[in-house]
């Protein structure tokens, strides 16, 4: 059914807005910071925002089950989860690079059949529900027409943490073909390909909860996204989305040959 997903959309869009209060209010003003194994920080507004963010959806949505960054995996009663980032980019947000993001997206039947992207310092929020496209600040949006790497403009991660195996050695060749590649990641840059200011993106260390508000919004922008292995899923190996013109092309230069 066209747009049925629409209210779960409208939803998800004010209690991001919500939590993106909470992220500006609290600026420059963190308090406790821990470090997980990975070495990736955590501050006191990742679980508030999450806390936040489950008990809103839990009262809109009671039969959906959650999987949160932070808090891990709640089976729920519907069949369906709500996939949540409740600070995307905690590094930036700590050094107050306004790229931070609050990332919430629904999941059923294994795929994501709504999402928002919320960057509350830059003012933007991109959303999008199955069939019913994609829109930044209500304006509808569309990927780029751009159809060879050669002349694209993307953003990669994962070159630099997995420069000894192969596919980061892949991935370092691959946006050497590319016309300009940019360094930054967070949401922001997913929130690019879906509009059409970037062609392509490739991140090699994406959980689920990094792309799939993401995956929903560049699908219905018009574009293309898999895992590194060309999956149509954001539970696989790494993130890949582009405007699907050269999609295919992305995927072959990041196989390893066995």
């Amino acid at each position: 059914m066209k747009d049925e997903f629409r209210p779960e959309a409208a939803a998800a869009r004010e209690i991001a807005l919500a939590a993106g209060r909470i992220q500006l209010d609290s600026l420059d003003r963190i308090v406790f910071i821990e470090y997980k194994g990975d070495r990736s920080p955590v501050s006191e507004v990742d679980r508030r925002c999450e806390e936040t963010i489950i008990a809103a959806l839990r009262r809109e949505f009671p039969d959906d089950g959650f999987l949160g960054e932070e808090t891990g995996a709640e089976a729920g009663r519907s069949g369906r989860r709500w996939i949540i980032d409740p600070l995307d980019g905690t590094r930036p947000y700590l050094r107050g690079i306004p790229t931070f993001s609050v990332l919430i997206a629904l999941e059923a039947q294994g795929e994501p059949v709504a999402g928002v992207i919320h960057l509350p310092a830059l003012g933007r929020t991109y959303s999008a529900a199955r069939g019913g496209g994609a829109f930044l600040d209500g304006a509808a949006i569309r990927v780029s027409g751009i159809d060879r790497p050669v002349i694209a403009m993307g953003s990669a991660l994962g070159y630099r943490e997995l420069h000894d195996a192969p596919r980061g050695r892949k991935l370092f060749e691959l946006i050497r073909q590319w016309d300009y590649a940019y360094g930054f990641m967070d949401a922001f840059t997913y929130g690019l390909v879906a509009s059409g200011r970037l062609d392509c993106s490739v991140n090699l260390l994406d959980k689920p909860w990094d792309c799939a508000a993401a995956a929903i919004i560049v699908a219905e922008a018009g574009g293309t996204y898999s895992d590194v292995t060309g999956a149509k899923t954001i539970h696989g190996e790494g993130f890949v989305m582009s405007n699907g013109r050269f999609h295919d092309e992305l995927i072959e230069a990041l196989r390893i040959l066995d």
